[in-house]
C-alpha cells in the first residue's frame, strides 16, 4: 500500500500506518485486506482518501458482474441516506429501489441520475438491478403468474376482455412492481391478447391437421401447429422480462409522444435531428432521459434525436404504451417507402447537420390551415424555417435574417462542450 500526501507524493504505507491515519486498529485493516470484514461507506471513503485512490478501487472487482445496487453504492463510498439526498428522493423511496428494484413513478430520468451519481454505465446499472435478490425472485414469481393467467384467460371463449382486475395474479403483480392494478391489467390485456391471437392461429392449424381432406395439407398444418406452439411459448416467456424492463424505463405520455415523433422522423445523432420547438414543451424536453434522447444546441437552436437505446425502447415497448395511452399517436409502421416521410429536411446556414420536420407537424399544418402554405416558423432570433408544398410534398427551406457567429457544435463526448443540453 502507498500513502499519497497532500503534495501528491507517494510513500509506502504499512497496515499499522494506515490504521493510524484512519483512526482504527491494525487488526481492523488486516481484516479488510483479507476479506474477513467489509468497511462501511464512510470508512471506504477515508481509506481511499489516504491511499489516493477511488473508493471503488478498494473493492474486490473479480465478481463485479454480480454486484447489486447496494454494492455499487458502497463501492462509491456512499451511504443510502447520502445517495438519496444526491438524488433528491426520500430515503424510503431510495431503499425501495435498492432493495426491490422499484423505480419511483414520477422520475423519468431516475435511472440516468443514479448512473451519473454512481459513475456507471446504463448497462452496468441494469445488471446491478437484475442482481438484486428481490428482483430475481420477482422475475420467477412473474413467470409463474403469467403462465397461470394464460391458462385462465387466453383460451376463454367470447369477446376478449383481458384478466379480471381483482384476479390474484394482477393484484400480486401490482404489489411487486409498485404500480396501480388498473395499469397492470391494461398492459396484461394487451400482452395476453397477443398470446390469444397466436393461440387462435395454432387452433386453426390444428383443425386442418386433424380434418384436412388431403394428407399433404394435414402434414403442412401439423408443422404449422408446432411453429405456432413454439411462438406461443417464446412470447409467454418474454413477458416477465418485458414487464421488468418497461416498469424501469417507462416514460410519461408527453415524453412518449416526443419519442414517437423522433422515431417517425427516423432521427439519429449521427444523422437527422428534429428542432425541439417541433416536439413539445420545454419542461417535457428537460425531463427526457439522456440515455433515450440526446439533445444539443446548434447555433442557438435546440434539437433532439433518439439514441440507439431510445430507438430500441420505442420498438420494444410500443405495444405497452398503446395499452396505457390508447388515445395517443402510435409509431408509424416502417415500410420500404418510409424514407419518403423524412424528405422534408433542411440545413442551417454554415452547418453540415441535417434537420427534419416530424410528420405529425406537417399533418397539423395541413389540418389547421387551407392551401399549400407557405408556413413560417422562427427557429431562433435570426433563423426562419419556411415550409411549403411542392408537387403535393412538403419542402423546408431556411432563411438567415442576419449573419451570426458559428460555434463548435458537432456532437462529441467532450464534457466541456456548451452545446450539449442534457
Amino acid at each position: 500500500m502507498n500513502h499519497t500526501g497532500s503534495d501528491g507524493s507517494s510513500s509506502p504505507l504499512t497496515a499499522a500506518g494506515l490504521a493510524k491515519l484512519a483512526s482504527t486498529t491494525k487488526a481492523q485493516i488486516l481484516a479488510y485486506e483479507n476479506g474477513h470484514r467489509t468497511p462501511d461507506p464512510q470508512r471506504i471513503r477515508e481509506l481511499a482518501e489516504h491511499l489516493g485512490v477511488r473508493p471503488i478501487d478498494l473493492m474486490n472487482r473479480d465478481r463485479q458482474s454480480h454486484w447489486d445496487v447496494a454494492t455499487m453504492r458502497r463501492a462509491n463510498g456512499l451511504t443510502a441516506k447520502e445517495l438519496s439526498a444526491e438524488l433528491s428522493i426520500s430515503p424510503k423511496s431510495y431503499r425501495r429501489f435498492e432493495q426491490q428494484g422499484v423505480v419511483p413513478v414520477r422520475r423519468p430520468r431516475f435511472l440516468d441520475d443514479v448512473g451519473t451519481t454512481l459513475r456507471i454505465s446504463r448497462s452496468t446499472l441494469h445488471t446491478a438491478i437484475d442482481n438484486i435478490p428481490a428482483v430475481i425472485e420477482r422475475q420467477h414469481e412473474t413467470e409463474q403468474i403469467i403462465q397461470a393467467l394464460a391458462r385462465t384467460y387466453v383460451a376463454r371463449p367470447g369477446i376478449w376482455k383481458g384478466p379480471d382486475l381483482e384476479d390474484p395474479g394482477v393484484v400480486k403483480l401490482s404489489v411487486m412492481y409498485g404500480r396501480p392494478p388498473q395499469r397492470i391489467r391494461r398492459i396484461l390485456t394487451r400482452l395476453l391478447g397477443e398470446l390469444r391471437q397466436t393461440s387462435v392461429r395454432m387452433r386453426r392449424e390444428r383443425i386442418l391437421a386433424d380434418f384436412g381432406t388431403e394428407l399433404s395439407s394435414q402434414q403442412t398444418a401439423k408443422a404449422a401447429v408446432e411453429r405456432w406452439r413454439e411462438i406461443f411459448v417464446n412470447e409467454m416467456l418474454r413477458i416477465p422480462g418485458r414487464l421488468e424492463g418497461f416498469h424501469r424505463s417507462a416514460q410519461p405520455s408527453a415524453a412518449w409522444q416526443v419519442m414517437v415523433d423522433l422515431y417517425d422522423s427516423e432521427t439519429r445523432p449521427e444523422g437527422v435531428w428534429v428542432v425541439s420547438a417541433h416536439l413539445g414543451r420545454l419542461d417535457v424536453m428537460e425531463e427526457l432521459p439522456p440515455s433515450l434522447v440526446t439533445q444539443w444546441r446548434f447555433d442557438g437552436i435546440r434539437a433532439a434525436a433518439l439514441t440507439s437505446v431510445g430507438y430500441r425502447h420505442v420498438r420494444q415497448y410500443q405495444d405497452m404504451y398503446l395499452a396505457l395511452y390508447p388515445g395517443l399517436r402510435r409509431p408509424r409502421p416502417r415500410t420500404k417507402r418510409s424514407g419518403s416521410r423524412t424528405s422534408t429536411t433542411f440545413t442551417i446556414p454554415g452547418r453540415s447537420e441535417r434537420f427534419t420536420i416530424p410528420p405529425s407537424t406537417i399533418d397539423r399544418l395541413l389540418l389547421t390551415s387551407t392551401g399549400s402554405g407557405p408556413w413560417e416558423m422562427q427557429l431562433s432570433p435570426t433563423i426562419r424555417l419556411t415550409i411549403s408544398s411542392v408537387g403535393g410534398r412538403p419542402v423546408g427551406s431556411v432563411q438567415e435574417d442576419m449573419p451570426t457567429g458559428r460555434g463548435a457544435a458537432s456532437p462529441s463526448s467532450t464534457s466541456d462542450s456548451s452545446d450539449l443540453l442534457y
